[in-house]
């Protein structure tokens, strides 16, 4: 017997066989149709788009590979610019120039293409090479050709006066070698670097070109392209003019523009296209039915899974809400409805209506919470209910619905009122507990069965050792006792077996007792008992240590009547070496700067050539190195003989009106040259600060050792900073660099006299290590602050300040001097000793009174310290 769904496919084919099976046939032709003009305008289009796409990949690939051209030959001339201006030895520039990899060879040659020096035995080869015609600091590309094997080797020629250097670099080092069909060639034809096959041919016969398209090409200022033939391949022929080069220099290549190979891919996709939709539409008749059949199953699934489901949200107390944040509602269940008021059915409402449930504090919570939901995922959140006293979790989930993507969050919301009353009133519970531990002034620690950590106070971790975050619960009793012994120095039992008493390592006592718990754990109490246990051991040292004073100070009275006397001859002897410095210092102030004035000022004329030339150049440089050794050293002796005022007390201050912004202007001008010469951007951000009251040459000697200073010691392309800050009580000036810093641990040396850096680039640079000493006396002495904060590889900034005038420091006179000290020391010690009845000791013999000393003076240094 047939059964109906054998009935019902019957009867689907029999209609299918009909007439109404033209509609679904004409329907399908009408479909293929549409396909093929799909795919002939998609097969026209793409190939547009593939000539399009290669032409713009071959102009912009050639215009890079010109630029790079440009650049490679930038970098080697600069590097040979920079061996002719460093030596005009030969023999020193040929090595300073063969610095890069791309360099092959290097030549020195005079007019006469004689080899002055050479490396790589490149110089008869170079040596082939036509000068004539380049003038003097001019650069010329050429090239040297092997007629046999077609290899291609560029040069680059540089003069500089009557020396020609010249460098051969690799084949392939200007075009690489990536590309057999690119040469770089000169607009009359000439190749300079390229593949051997051209280099044999040559660039006109192997391009196909004429002198005409040459020139045509020397004229471009952007690249061009050309359909041409190599053989019976039709390919594109670019040019491009080589940046800086006048159009004088060409890049040309070439690249294949037969017809793409994705037409006969898109032929068959088309065919396995239309086979498919044929296919596809018989399989769907085929299991239309079957699929109605599995439908009706799935949906009657669905909706018993959705009944069971709501059966267990109406019971648990809570209910499902849902947000659509594109259409801004809330949908509300009937059981969620319920529970907070509402009434008992789905609804669905707006978002600020859904919001207005809560209260404010979480509704705004909640609000952000689910603007972010799509970012953040998953979220649970515990909500206080506006109108009832209630409490409910909000437990959401973020999604995206229909063909729009459209953002929805859903979730369920239980009440958790009972839940957080208990946890509440636990919280409170556990929290008087720990109160009630952290008080206390014993150490307590609670172990489970397992010799497990559950809890501990504070104490415990200062008497042991432990940082906050250390300690966590579930540890083992054998690694917290591993870790405290290393704070243990001592361990003793006490008597009764009850605990023990344990030494730290600070020397504190802790009584250690331990208990047992009713499931089997303990707990441990430590008692501080350090008091106790060093209150006898203090009372016996104390007497010991009372003896041995006393005989101490019965030896120190015999003692302190010789230091008295030994003070006074000390004082003389200090009075007479300072004598004697200022002395020295007085003659050497004229016995060298004397012999150093007739040197810079001859040498400076002989620089000037004032009563004319010296001849041989050399002579020049070295006249300019004896001016420059010559205002080095003086410059030097300066600093010295000024830091030696400074700390004598002798150094007066010339006050008068200064503006400070003008002051940092003259400054600026004069380190400007050396900044330039670095490489260095120097930056000043000028202000309208007000005048102040200051010596200007000893202002302008700070601001000029600091400039100098930050440019000495910042790299090529650093910058130095200055900028002024005013304040009604005067000013602060920063000097800042991004130079190599100084370490923590040396910023306070390098302040003293003489005090630098021992480190690989400080020892190349001169200097005493005066100018930030001399810098802070200096500033000093005005009443300002100096300070240096610094980190390594960052840079510096040194901050001092000036105020509006300079103040004047009040001199300390001491209640005693010296030797009155001692006197008194020494009838205190006889009154301890008990001789106070006795006949009263004679005096010790009184020190001289200390001359005055300049206020602003710092305290006299001994002959043997002074810089000398």
């Amino acid at each position: 017997m047939e059964t109906a769904d054998t009935t019902r496919k019957r009867g689907l084919s029999g209609r299918l066989a009909g007439d109404d099976i033209k509609r679904p046939v004409l329907a399908g032709l009408a479909f293929l149709i549409l396909i093929a003009v799909l795919f002939t305008t998609k097969t026209m289009s793409d190939y547009r788009q593939h000539n399009s796409a290669v032409i713009e990949t071959f102009t912009t690939d050639l215009t890079a590979r010109a630029r790079s051209v440009s650049r490679t030959i930038d970098a080697q001339t600069a590097v040979m610019s920079l061996a002719l201006s460093v030596t005009r030895d030969p023999s020193l520039i040929a090595p300073l120039a063969r610095q890069n990899d791309a360099v092959r060879g290097i030549a020195v040659l005079n007019g006469q293409n004689q080899i002055l020096a050479e490396t790589d035995g490149a110089g008869p080869a170079l040596a082939q090479i036509d000068l004539a015609g380049i003038g003097d600091g001019q650069t010329r590309i050429a090239s040297l050709i092997q007629p046999e094997t077609g290899e291609t080797t560029p040069v680059i020629v540089q003069r500089a006066q009557d020396l020609y250097l010249l460098a051969a670099l690799n084949p392939g080092a200007l075009i690489g070698t990536r590309n057999p069909e690119t040469a770089l060639v000169l607009s009359n034809g000439r190749i300079i670097d390229a593949p051997p096959a051209i280099g044999r041919a040559g660039a006109y016969s192997h391009f196909e070109l004429t002198p005409a398209n040459m020139a045509r090409f020397a004229q471009l200022d952007q690249p061009e392209l050309l359909q041409t033939r190599a053989g019976e391949v039709p390919v594109w022929l670019g040019a491009v003019p080589v940046p800086k080069s006048g159009g004088s220099m060409l890049l040309l290549d070439r690249q294949d523009r037969s017809m793409p190979g994705f037409l006969a891919q898109n032929i068959i996709m088309f065919g396995l296209l239309v086979a498919g939709i044929l296919w596809l539409g018989w399989m769907l008749i085929s299991r239309l039915s079957s699929q109605l059949k599995i439908m009706r199953t799935q949906n009657m699934e669905e909706e018993i899974a959705r009944q069971r489901f709501r059966a267990a949200m109406d019971g648990s107390g809570g209910g499902i809400w849902e947000i659509d944040l594109s259409r801004n509602t809330a949908f509300v269940s009937a059981s969620l409805a319920k529970l907070i008021g509402m009434e008992e059915c789905d609804a669905t409402i707006s978002l600020p209506q859904f919001l207005g449930l809560f209260e404010p504090a979480d509704r705004d919570r909640l609000y952000n919470t689910i603007r972010r939901a799509h970012v953040t995922g998953a979220f649970d959140l515990d909500l206080a209910l506006a109108q009832l006293p209630l409490f409910v979790s909000c437990r959401g989930v973020p999604s995206t619905r229909g063909s729009d993507r459209a953002k929805v969050i859903i979730g369920m919301a239980l009440d958790v009122t009972e839940a957080r009353g208990t946890q509440v009133r636990l919280k409170a519970a556990e929290a008087r507990l720990f109160d009630a531990l952290r008080s206390m002034n014993d150490s307590f620690v609670i172990w489970d069965q397992m010799d497990r950590l559950v809890l501990w106070n504070r104490k415990f971790e200062d008497f042991f050792g432990f940082q906050n975050g250390n300690l966590q619960v579930g540890m083992d009793y054998a690694v917290v006792e591993h870790y405290s012994n290393q704070v243990v120095e001592t361990v003793q039992e006490l008597a009764d077996g009850t605990g023990r008493e344990i030494k730290l390592n600070d020397g504190r006592w802790l009584r250690y007792l331990e208990t047992e718990t009713v499931d089997g754990g303990r707990v441990s109490i430590g008692t501080d008992v350090t008091a106790i246990r060093s209150r006898e051991s203090e009372l016996e040292a104390n007497r010991d240590r009372l003896q041995s004073t006393i005989n101490i100070l019965r030896e120190s009275q015999t003692r302190i009547v010789e230091l008295a006397e030994n003070y006074e001859q000390e004082k003389i002897r200090a009075e007479e070496a300072s004598q004697s410095k200022s002395e020295f210092l007085a003659n050497m102030s004229h016995e060298l700067r004397t012999p150093l004035n007739a040197i810079n000022g001859f040498s400076d004329i002989m620089k000037k050539e004032m009563f004319g030339p010296l001849g041989d150049p050399r002579y020049r440089e070295y006249i300019a190195d004896i001016l420059f050794s010559g205002q080095h050293l003086l410059s030097l002796i300066n600093d010295i003989l000024d830091m030696s005022k400074i700390e004598a007390g002798k150094m007066t201050l010339n006050v008068e009106t200064l503006s400070i912004s003008d002051m940092i202007t003259q400054v600026m001008r004069i380190v400007r040259g050396r900044a330039d010469e670095n490489r260095l951007k120097l930056i000043h951000e000028d202000i309208d600060a007000h005048d102040i009251q200051a010596d200007p040459r000893a202002v302008k000697q700070v601001l000029l050792n600091l400039a100098t200073n930050a440019i000495k010691f910042t790299p090529e392309g650093g910058t130095v900073t200055i900028t002024v800050d005013a304040k009604a009580t005067g000013v602060i000036i920063h000097v800042t660099d991004t130079g190599i810093g100084i370490s923590e641990e040396d910023i306070a040396r390098l302040a003293q006299p003489f005090e630098q850096i021992d480190s690989q680039h400080s020892r190349q640079h001169e200097g005493t290590g005066l100018g930030l000493a001399l810098s802070k006396s200096l500033v000093e002495l005005h009443g300002g602050n100096f300070s240096i904060a610094s980190k390594l590889g960052e840079g510096t900034t040194v901050t001092f300040t000036l105020p509006n005038e300079p103040i004047v420091k009040e001199a300390v006179t001491e209640d005693r001097e010296v030797g009155d000290e001692i006197t008194r020391l020494a009838q205190d010690i006889a009154n301890v000793l008990g001789q106070g009845d006795t006949a009263p000791a004679a005096p010790l013999p009184q020190p001289a009174m200390n001359p005055p000393m300049d206020p602003a003076a710092p305290a006299q240094q001994p002959i043997s310290s002074a810089p000398v």
